[in-house]
């Protein structure tokens, strides 16, 4: 049979010829439109990738009014003073296992504060189970930072939680000294964890800083750090405030008028040497002139101290003239403080107490050991008189000389009063707290970001 008239048989010539001619062109059709739309060489220009701005990283703005839990000492008047103070600035404050010092907030501060009860410190509770149920609290109750004030092995609850809030670590003196206050390698290495997990570090004095910033690691470089005094309330340690008050402590400790006062405001442990002061007290002409007065802080411990300093003093043959101040409301302290003429205090290892700062802007004068962590706050023959650790003669000669040299204690008060209105004030303490909680919240989103 034979093929359709104008159909070219498949594979033959003709059919490649076809396919060829169609081919080139599509080929120049392809190229005209190139070299119309392209005119400067017939090719398409390389395409040029819109620049890739990174996103402006999103800056940590950290609430006005914080959340903050404080888990410290839970006798320690600092706490109830730093509580109150948060609490009258706006802040939600929490206090961890510290019945007492919510109590004195609400009582003796009349500020408003929250209670969390973890038994932190009691080793029945495993661990785990411990740190599960705080870090659900925590989130409940929306805590933005917890302040560890005096660390203890327990605290570690906190450093070892994932995802908890940040902590500001605060090192008083005895915590992390373990040259005079011994421990054992585990309490140390869990405190050793607390430090190395915080997201800031505060202390009091320069040696307490360094030696808390030691033990962080190589974390130290990286958290804000800062020293932070307990200060002073100056509007209610004035002197001319006190001094009713110190005339109602002169009647009721029956200190007869024109008796000087010399004052043991620390407590009553071993290790801060009441002992020793009682002892100076007696070799001194204040024993003949006047009465030594050493505060009480109502804690349990005191009883059996109490009853030794007392024998001590009739073995010392100045009986009569030790007096026991007993526990007072932090609102009429300044008037037990403005009753002294001296103030003596004989710690070995220390940071600065508030106690410190209160006695300064009440024109206390102060006898002290001569330690680092005094420097730059107790000056010698200027703001105290500073003496040895454990030179007896050195502190009998210190104390006389108050009474030898009349204008001694004036020229000593005038210049501690100065020093706590220009360096100790207490809200410009609690603004260094407040900003180091910002700095800990804003440090600890940054680690988590790597």
């Amino acid at each position: 049979m034979s093929e359709p008239i104008g159909r070219v048989s498949s594979g033959s010539a003709g059919e490649t010829r076809i396919r060829r001619v169609r081919r080139s062109l599509r080929r120049a059709s392809r190229a005209a439109r190139r070299a119309t739309t392209y005119p400067s060489g017939g090719r398409p220009p390389t395409p040029v990738r819109p620049t890739i701005y990174s996103r402006p990283p999103v800056l940590y703005t950290p609430p006005v009014h914080l959340t903050v839990l404080l888990h410290g000492d839970p006798r320690a008047p600092q706490q109830a003073r730093l509580g109150a103070a948060l609490a009258s600035r706006g802040h939600r404050v929490i206090l961890c296992d510290a019945p007492g010092v919510a109590a004195a907030i609400r009582r003796e501060h009349g500020q408003r504060c929250e209670e969390l009860t973890l038994l932190s410190s009691v080793a029945a509770i495993p661990q785990p189970l411990r740190r599960l149920w705080a870090k659900r609290r925590a989130r409940e109750l929306g805590v933005d930072v917890v302040h560890l004030n005096f660390l203890r092995p327990w605290h570690d609850l906190w450093s070892t939680m994932r995802g908890g809030p940040p902590i500001l670590a605060t090192a008083w003196g005895s915590d992390i000294n373990d040259d005079v206050f011994q421990k054992t390698r585990r309490t140390t290495r869990r405190l050793d964890h607390v430090l190395s997990r915080a997201a800031a570090v505060s202390a009091d004095s320069v040696p307490l800083l360094s030696r808390a910033k030691a033990r962080m690691g190589a974390r130290a470089a990286a958290v804000p750090s800062r020293i932070v005094l307990w200060g002073v309330d100056l509007e209610t340690f004035d002197r001319q405030k006190s001094l009713d008050g110190a005339a109602r402590f002169r009647r009721a400790l029956g200190i007869e008028p024109g008796q000087r006062v010399l004052l043991s405001p620390r407590q009553t442990k071993p290790h801060y040497h009441p002992d020793r002061i009682l002892r100076a007290f007696a070799a001194s002409r204040w024993a003949r002139e006047g009465v030594l007065v050493i505060k009480l802080h109502g804690r349990p411990e005191e009883v059996p101290c109490k009853e030794a300093l007392r024998a001590l003093a009739g073995e010392l043959g100045v009986g009569a003239s030790v007096r026991f101040a007993d526990p007072c409301p932090y609102s009429e302290l300044r008037g037990l403080y403005a009753m002294a003429d001296a103030a003596v205090s004989l710690l070995e290892a220390d940071g600065v107490p508030s106690t410190f700062c209160e006695l300064a802007a009440l024109g206390v004068p102060i006898v002290a050991s001569d330690l680092p962590a005094y420097e730059g706050v107790l000056q010698h023959d200027e703001r105290a008189l500073l003496v040895p650790p454990r030179d007896h003669g050195a502190l009998v000669a210190a104390l006389d000389r108050l009474i030898d040299e009349p204008d001694l204690a004036p020229r000593l008060a005038e210049r501690g009063r100065a020093w706590a209105l220009e360096h100790a004030d207490w809200q410009r303490c609690v603004d260094q707290f407040e900003a180091l909680y910002r700095a800990a919240m804003a440090c600890s989103i940054a680690l988590s970001r790597g």
